[in-house]
């Protein structure tokens, strides 16, 4: 009777850890993250359907009817989204439609950012222009009329006055639009195809997902050096994001509708206009998850001190340790292997000075 007990706990927690990491989404898009109520949203192209995704991974449709939704953007309590030649705005309390505004002349209307002011700058991936419109009023107008090359994501860098865009095809350059004249420059060449999403780290660093390339490649922010790819084995990574408080990419993957999730590690900044300040004693959930036989366990700590985190098995003895130190405040990393350890259920628990938190994972072998 216990080994089944056992067996059914286990089957249930795999269905719903499954179901958490790896929802149904249906050729999905781009993600954002409403930070007021601490979701992410993910269009989903092929069924019009928009997903929430809570931070513990639950997932729910949010929206449905909001056919070709690509590009999107949160702005002022509401989710501004593009679909085919049509901007959607709803309301993010209640998911209640606010407006369907045509923009005339758009062909594909796909990524979107928005600036502080309320202004949505979106790239026309056909017709090779890029629009900007305003959330006040739903008014629109062609900001730059020919990018020559294929816009795809879009990202507001206001500090740098300017806009950059990444873009579609062979050897797909980064571009730049200064936004005191519109003019357009090339900032970086790439031997990337296919790129598709672009966001920017709390530090300024650029990223941009490349189907050609299967990952996330990174730019420092005067794209001086040479692209890096950082993150690799995604499926056609399309339009991401950048949760900049909790470090994390976020990475739609239309080859095999998933959504995940990678830890960036990047150091918080200190004495500029970055600084990032961390006021949340926090432990993540492990990714992947279902694992084998390696998985990467995140937290952040709000004050340097002494910390553990150890591994436990469904009978609570201790299979591994994996800090037991002092650390530093911050965003902080480690990898478990598991590979000497058999399929189950796991606890991973933090402890740092008399706070604890402990979560589950699964080891699938």
């Amino acid at each position: 009777m216990k080994k089944l007990f056992l067996f059914v706990s286990l089957a249930a927690l795999l269905f719903v850890s499954a179901n958490n990491s790896y929802a149904q989404y249906s050729n999905p898009e781009s993600v954002v993250y409403d930070s007021t109520a601490r979701r992410y949203l993910i269009s989903n192209t092929t069924t019009g359907i928009i997903k929430q995704r809570t931070l513990d991974g639950t997932v729910t449709d949010f929206v449905s009817g909001a056919s070709s939704c690509r590009g999107m953007a949160v702005y002022n309590n509401k989710l501004y989204v593009a679909c085919g030649t049509i901007i959607r705005g709803y309301d993010l309390s209640n998911a209640a439609s606010l407006f369907s505004t045509t923009v005339s002349g758009s062909q594909f209307l796909n990524g979107m950012d928005v600036d502080a002011n309320g202004i949505l700058y979106i790239s026309d991936f056909n017709a090779r222009r890029i629009y900007k419109f305003n959330t006040a009023t739903q008014a629109y107008w062609v900001y730059v009329a020919a990018t020559t090359t294929q816009p795809n994501g879009i990202c507001v860098d206001a500090p740098r006055n300017r806009v950059l865009f990444c873009n579609w095809g062979g050897s797909a350059p980064v571009k730049s639009i200064n936004l005191t004249d519109s003019s357009v420059t090339t900032v970086a060449s790439t031997s990337f195809s296919n790129c598709d999403g672009i966001k920017m780290d709390r530090n300024n660093n650029v990223y941009v997902s490349t189907w050609g390339g299967g990952g996330v490649i990174k730019f420092d922010v005067n794209f001086t050096n040479p692209a890096v790819q950082v993150i690799s084995g995604l499926s056609n990574p399309a339009d991401i994001y950048v949760n900049k408080k909790s470090d994390t990419l976020a990475s739609p993957n239309a080859g095999n509708n998933t959504v995940t999730f990678h830890f960036l590690n990047n150091p918080v900044s200190v004495g500029n206009n970055n600084t990032i300040t961390v006021k949340d004693f926090n432990l993540y959930q492990n990714y992947p998850n279902p694992f084998n036989p390696s998985t990467t366990i995140s937290f952040n700590l709000i004050a340097q001190g002494f910390v553990n985190l150890s591994v436990y098995n469904i009978n609570g003895q201790k299979v591994s340790e994996l800090i037991n130190e002092k650390m530093n405040a911050g965003f902080q990393q480690v990898s478990f292997n598991a590979v000497n350890l058999p399929s189950g259920i796991y606890t991973y628990k933090l402890t740092s000075d008399k706070m604890t938190i402990s979560k589950n994972m699964v080891l699938i072998k």
